[in-house]
Parts: C-alpha cells; sequence; structure tokens
C-alpha cells in the first residue's frame, strides 16, 4: 500500500500531509473509527486539539446503555430511546444501535476495558431515567476515562498516527467533495496541510457556547459551522439537553456533572423546605423522570422560591448505607471532598447544566453525511436521540457509528486517490486566519465568547420565547458583525477567534430552528407553546445554500 503520510514542503512553508482517512477528533467516537478503519486495511490520521486520551469522553460518569443482561432486550432498548425522545428520533438508526451494542462492549472489554461486575460475575447493571429495564453498563462514576484508557491503549497498538496538539482551521472542500484539512500546529503555530480521501468529523458538542455547562474546554462546536459552511443538513439542532444535576455550590464548581447514577441508586431530590418535591411533577418515575422533565421541575421549584440560597436543589445520599457513596460515586464524592462537602452526611447543591447536543450532521446508517466524501458521529451527528437524549446513550452511540464511520470511510477511501489540494484554497483560508493579527481595534475573542454565553444561557436555555429567541438571534447577529474585526495579539489567540466565529454560527443553527418549532418537545420548551403538537412530530433540517441559511421539515425516518 502507498505510504499515506507522504511529506513536502511548499513555497509558502505549510506542510503538506496525504492520508487514507483522516479524522477530526479524538473523544469514544472517533478512536472507535480510528480503530475501525485501520482494520479495514487503510492508513488513517487523527488531528486532536488536546494531548491523546484527553477529549470529553473522559467527563463521561454514569454508563453506556446495552441489553446485555436480562430482563433487558434490544427491542426494550429501541422502545425506551424512541419514547424518551419524544418519536422524533431516526428510528432506523436506534433499531441498528440497540442491536449492535452487546457487541460492542465485547469489543471494549478486548480493548482492555473493565466493567463492574455483580457478586455472581455477571455484568451489574442499573436503571436510569426513563428505562424500563436496567440498561446502564459502568465502570464506577468514572465510565468515560474508562474507556478512553482502552481505546488509546487499541489505537496505539494498531499503530494508528495521532496529530496531537492540532486545531482543525478548515475543512477543504473542492467542488462538491471533501478533500481534506487546514491544521495550525497549537505549539509552533505553523500550518499542516491534509490531502484525505475520506474524513471523519468526530468534533464533539458545543457546550462552551453556554455560561454552565458540563463540557470539556474543547468543546467549541466548530464542527456544526463547518457543517453550515460546507453546504451539509444538520438536524435537530433547536434540543439541547440541560443536565438536571450541575453542581451548584461553591462557585468554582458550578455546573460540574453529578451524574445520574446518584438518581438512579436512590438519591433523592428535595427543596430548601425538605420536600422530596419530584412527587409534584412525577409522581411515578420521580427522580427518574426524564432529564428534560427533571431539570424543568427544578427550574420551578427554585423560581417560585423553594431554592437554596445559592439558586439550587438539594440532592440527598445522607440516607445511604455505610461505604455506600464511596463504593458506587467515587468521582462525585471526591469532587464535593475536594470543596470540604461530605456528601455521607451533608446534602449537594445541584441546578441544571448545558450537557449535549442532540442535534448535529443529517447521516444514514453508516454515517455518511449529505457531502461526497465527508462522515460524522459521535455528538456531532444526529441519530438515535431526538428530542431528548437517556442518559447512556451517548457513550454507546459513539461506539456503534464509530465503527461504522470508520468501515464506510476505509471503502471510500479504497475507491478514490488523494486529492490535489488547490494553493488558491489553501491561501485563501491562511490569508482569512491571519487577518486576525492585523486587526488592531476590534474585539477579542473572550470579549465576543463571554457575550454569547450569557445569550445563550439567558434566552436559549430551558424555557423558551418567541419574543427571547427573536432577541437572541438579533443580538447574535450583532455579535458577528463586531466579530468581522476579531483581533488576535499573538498567532497563540487566532484559534480562539475562529473559535469564537464558529460559535457564533452554531448558536444560530440552534436558534432558528427552536423559533419555527412552535411547540415543546423534550428539551425544548416553549413556554408561549406549552404542549405537544402532532403535527411537529417531524424534524427540522437547517443548512446553507448560495450563502444564506435555509431550513426545511422533514418525515421522521421510521422503520
Amino acid at each position: 500500500m502507498k505510504k499515506s503520510r507522504q511529506k513536502s514542503l511548499k513555497k509558502n512553508n505549510y506542510e503538506i500531509i496525504k492520508t487514507d482517512v483522516l479524522i477530526v477528533g479524538a473523544g469514544g467516537a472517533g478512536l472507535r473509527a480510528a480503530i475501525e478503519a485501520k482494520k479495514n486495511g487503510v492508513d488513517v490520521l487523527v488531528v486532536i486539539k488536546e494531548p491523546l486520551g484527553e477529549a470529553h469522553t473522559n467527563l463521561a460518569m454514569g454508563g453506556i446503555n446495552v441489553a446485555i443482561k436480562p430482563p433487558a432486550t434490544p427491542k426494550q432498548h429501541y422502545e425506551d430511546t424512541v419514547n424518551g425522545g419524544w418519536h422524533v428520533n431516526n428510528h432506523k438508526l436506534v433499531d441498528i444501535f440497540s442491536k449492535e451494542m452487546p457487541d460492542r462492549i465485547y469489543d471494549l472489554e478486548s480493548y482492555g476495558v473493565s466493567f463492574d461486575r455483580a457478586p455472581d460475575g455477571s455484568f451489574y447493571t442499573w436503571a436510569g431515567g426513563k428505562q424500563s429495564a436496567p440498561l446502564n453498563l459502568c465502570a464506577g462514576d468514572y465510565t468515560g476515562r474508562e474507556m478512553m484508557q482502552g481505546l488509546v491503549k487499541e489505537v496505539r497498538k494498531l499503530k494508528v498516527s495521532p496529530l496531537a496538539n492540532h486545531f482543525v482551521a478548515a475543512i477543504l472542500k473542492d467542488k462538491d467533495m471533501v478533500i481534506g484539512a487546514l491544521a495550525i500546529d497549537r505549539k509552533t503555530h505553523k500550518y499542516k496541510v491534509i490531502s484525505a480521501k475520506a474524513t471523519i468529523i468526530a468534533a464533539g458538542g458545543a457546550g462552551q457556547i453556554y455560561k454552565i455547562n458540563t463540557n470539556a474546554k474543547t468543546n467549541t462546536g466548530e464542527g456544526y459551522a463547518w457543517g453550515l459552511d460546507l453546504g451539509a443538513e444538520l438536524i435537530d439542532m433547536e434540543f439541547v439537553q440541560f443536565h438536571p444535576t450541575g453542581m451548584a455550590y461553591p462557585p468554582k464548581k458550578k455546573g460540574v456533572l453529578v451524574t445520574e447514577k446518584v438518581r438512579g441508586h436512590g438519591g433523592t431530590l428535595k427543596n430548601k423546605n425538605g420536600e422530596r418535591f419530584m412527587m409534584r411533577y412525577q409522581p411515578k418515575r420521580l427522580e427518574l423522570a426524564g432529564r428534560d422533565e427533571i431539570t424543568r421541575a427544578i427550574i420551578q421549584e427554585i423560581s417560585e422560591g423553594r431554592g437554596t440560597k445559592h439558586g439550587a436543589v438539594y440532592l440527598d445520599t445522607t440516607h445511604w448505607e455505610k461505604g455506600l457513596v464511596e463504593k458506587i460515586i467515587p468521582d462525585v464524592f471526591a469532587e464535593h471532598m475536594e470543596v470540604g462537602i461530605d456528601i455521607r452526611k451533608q446534602m449537594m447543591e445541584i441546578s441544571p447544566s448545558m450537557h449535549h447536543m442532540m442535534g448535529g450532521f443529517r447521516i444514514n446508517e453508516w454515517a455518511e453525511t449529505s457531502i461526497p466524501g465527508l462522515f460524522a458521529t459521535g455528538e456531532i451527528s444526529c441519530s438515535i436521540h431526538g428530542a431528548n437524549r437517556l442518559g447512556g446513550n451517548s457513550l454507546g452511540e459513539g461506539q456503534v457509528f464509530g465503527r461504522r464511520s470508520g468501515i464506510r470511510a476505509a471503502q471510500f477511501a479504497k475507491k478514490h486517490d488523494y486529492p490535489e489540494i488547490p494553493n488558491a484554497l489553501v491561501d485563501k483560508e491562511i490569508k482569512h486566519i491571519e487577518s486576525f493579527l492585523g486587526n488592531k481595534n476590534g474585539p477579542t475573542a473572550s470579549q465576543i465568547i463571554k457575550s454569547l454565553k450569557k445569550i445563550m444561557w439567558q434566552n436559549v436555555g430551558i424555557l423558551r420565547t418567541e419574543k427571547q429567541l427573536l432577541k437572541a438571534k438579533l443580538d447574535i447577529e450583532k455579535l458577528q458583525k463586531r466579530a468581522k474585526k476579531l483581533t488576535a495579539k499573538t498567532k497563540g489567540q487566532i484559534q480562539s477567534c475562529l473559535e469564537a466565529e464558529a460559535m457564533l454560527k452554531t448558536a444560530l443553527a440552534i436558534i432558528i430552528p427552536a423559533i419555527l418549532r412552535k411547540e415543546s418537545r423534550g428539551a425544548h420548551y416553549r413556554i408561549d407553546y406549552p404542549q405537544i403538537s402532532k403535527k411537529w412530530e417531524k424534524n427540522i433540517v437547517i443548512f446553507k445554500k448560495l450563502g444564506k441559511v435555509k431550513t426545511k421539515t422533514v418525515p421522521v425516518v421510521r422503520i
């Protein structure tokens, strides 16, 4: 096979790298895609913002959903996912996901991932919100970290090439096909142009566009902006999940995830009066109602004056059997002990925190987008979640569709030659990048991002109205005008400028369909349209054509 990483130096001093399959992002989905593409006989290059193994997947706590132990079945997993997503999921992809998940667990075990076991040696599983039988398989409350260790180990074993600490400034497209990417070395600030036969976007979510979030600092959402700029279709972008239980106090911990595993093992939610308030809202499921339902209940308790002085409610584990806190939720215990709160004796203060993007690239069952040569997997894609994601489904989604994207990208690469990257295309991107250094009196990226976070939190949050959404749209469009003069004083600030531009585009991609969807469904709750509407049992697609953002509605994909 022709060696993929052929390098040469061009006159404008950027390095050319050639590869069969380029993967942007190395969380659980990106690494699983890399493993499968490599096993299918092609060369793979993974480009990562951070060091290998430190992606957002590391922060995933509670577990990974799979029908691997009775009474759970793939059929039940399918039904719970569709019901939890309020019926606007892609049913075909949910069916594939629920049926293939057991095999993906055995793959992970073969990479060295160790899941918790019951005393009889079987897998230990527990039931999360809206699960009709236990689906959640875990490794303590650090499942994501355990998975990442195994995936990184396998990637290294297969000798997959990682290009760590590199920021992808642009995905390159010539005519109608994606042909690679332009990356910047975050240490040397030098450019690298990657010519790729197939490109997989696995760049993660966009939590950093919100003031309070559970996400890694690298989750700035540029993947969604790339999709729009490339002419790909995004779908379900209005559905943004707010996790009901993020740490609320002390301030330095605000937003840090408190896993659903706490509620799945008997943790109870109480207001400042000591009332178990979920009895009022979801008397049957209580703390195991949907994340969207619990989040709104918490907000109502706080808004009606029954919250703590820190604008929160309590999550109580003080009634747990001795030793259970340290055993079941060691990371949550450690996070609180770090700030002097012993959750064995004191209740946690929690409030909602932006957590997950249900929407993303519109893909088929092989993670193909609407652009030839471009694939998407993980949180950046839209497949199984519908209007509300079941806790535990995202880690699994990345394994199922990461594998599938790797297979199909490898097949695509074998049928194509290395694309030629036009110098003019690269020069145009570099000119834009370096324009930030020439802007002397414009706003900084941090100023733009700070304003954006505030707008999104206040107006595009848990409870929405048309007035709020229209205001947010207008305010962000004003920020975009200001951002045309974004300034970077050093080359090290260029990445933040590019992220700020992308974050603004991604924010609008959320707001525009949120204005259109005149109903309340799952994580999208409209105060002015509080009921779910049968006529809105469909999906909204957003895309860019001839430079203008457009939308259309499409029927739900059913089996």
